[in-house]
């Protein structure tokens, strides 16, 4: 049965050549405050009530850039085509979402009840990626074992 959501197989070199960087940039935004300076803009905002006023605001594009890398490099590895893409295959990628999935929203759970405060956001800012993650990493975990178990 061939998917039609997938992508081809040479998009998940794609994927990891997006992602490497584009975690190192997040992991340097993150805890190092590294940003790139052309990355600033400045824009006019309204303050307060009286829409006439307007202050003058800058925004940094550095963590939109890595989290956007980040994304679609882990989208790429997850939708791209196994060079010998079948039945067995697709039974695999089924369950890896499947499990995903769940440890993904189990750990969510835990998290609303025992994180708090602007803590959360932190979780929630690290949620967006952890289905795309837990799902890559059991994928190729089940993949290899089935690979050394049939040599």
């Amino acid at each position: 049965m061939k998917s039609k959501l997938l992508l081809p197989s040479r998009f998940k070199l794609i994927g990891f050549l997006l992602l490497i960087p584009s975690l190192v940039l997040g992991i340097l935004y993150r805890f190092r405050d590294f940003y790139f300076e052309f990355l600033t803009f400045k824009f006019r905002k309204s303050s307060g009530t009286d829409k006439s006023i307007f202050t003058e605001d800058q925004i940094n594009l550095t963590d939109e850039l890595a989290l956007t890398g980040l994304i679609v490099g882990l989208l790429f590895i997850a939708f791209a085509r196994h060079k010998q893409e079948d039945e067995f295959i697709h039974h695999i990628r089924l369950e890896s979402w499947q499990w995903a999935v769940l440890i993904s929203y189990g750990l969510l759970l835990l998290a609303t009840w025992f994180v708090h405060g602007f803590a959360f956001i932190d979780v929630m800012m690290y949620n967006m990626l952890t289905i795309l993650i837990i799902f890559i990493i059991r994928f190729y975990i089940v993949l290899a074992r089935n690979k050394s178990a049939n040599l």
